[in-house]
């Protein structure tokens, strides 16, 4: 089921960063569109991702914590159809919470290089629905995928016209028995990191 505090927590890390944004040079965050895939699974939509700078060992080397949200719809066919194949196009969102070290490109809003790239562990969950047929009655229903564990990022950064963008990579893990068929979920996500773009000397 979709959990009220998981949700609550991730309202107060939004809340937190966006204050954090006004008062110190330490908060960090990116907008894009991502895609999310298992068994029998896809989905898609807007990955926004705040993260405050913690640790930092130099302008090229941070700690941060942050949240990467993706939200948006499922959209995928039925699996066992045999009607031709339905489609649904249902809320989804992913939700996980990291610890990651970031190097280089954009590992703060400063700091603009060739490349970049971080890496990170932690917890995230993910709610949504997948089309489940029913072959014996003939009947479409939804199936809702309520998947939680351990989670796993990484990506690269780079230069684009004076502007940072990057890609990046996740592994959500199910922890949970509520959906015994799916393991994992992977997620790929092109992002623009915004506010760090090469400062012209004049």
């Amino acid at each position: 089921m979709l959990r009220p505090y998981a949700l609550l927590c991730a309202g107060c890390f939004l809340i937190q960063c966006v204050t954090a944004r006004a008062q110190s040079p330490l908060f960090s965050h990116a907008i894009g569109g991502g895609l999310f895939s298992t068994h029998n699974f896809l989905g898609g939509g807007i990955v926004y991702s705040p993260r405050l700078n913690m640790i930092r060992f130099s302008d090229k080397s941070v700690i941060s914590a942050g949240v990467q949200l993706g939200l948006g719809t499922s959209i995928g066919d039925n699996y066992n159809s045999s009607t031709g194949g339905n489609s649904t196009s249902i809320f989804m969102a992913n939700v996980p919470f990291l610890l990651t070290w970031n190097y280089g490109n954009a590992a703060t809003r400063k700091t603009f290089t060739k490349w970049g790239f971080y890496a990170g562990a932690g917890y995230g969950f993910q709610n949504s629905t997948r089309s489940v047929e029913f072959v014996d009655d003939e009947e479409v229903t939804t199936n809702q995928v309520h998947v939680s564990g351990v989670a796993l990022g990484t990506g690269i950064r780079f230069p684009v016209s004076h502007h940072s963008f990057g890609v990046s990579f996740s592994y959500l893990f199910n922890n949970n028995q509520y959906n015994p068929d799916i393991h994992g979920i992977a997620g790929v996500a092109v992002s623009y990191n915004i506010g760090c773009k090469e400062h012209k000397i004049k």
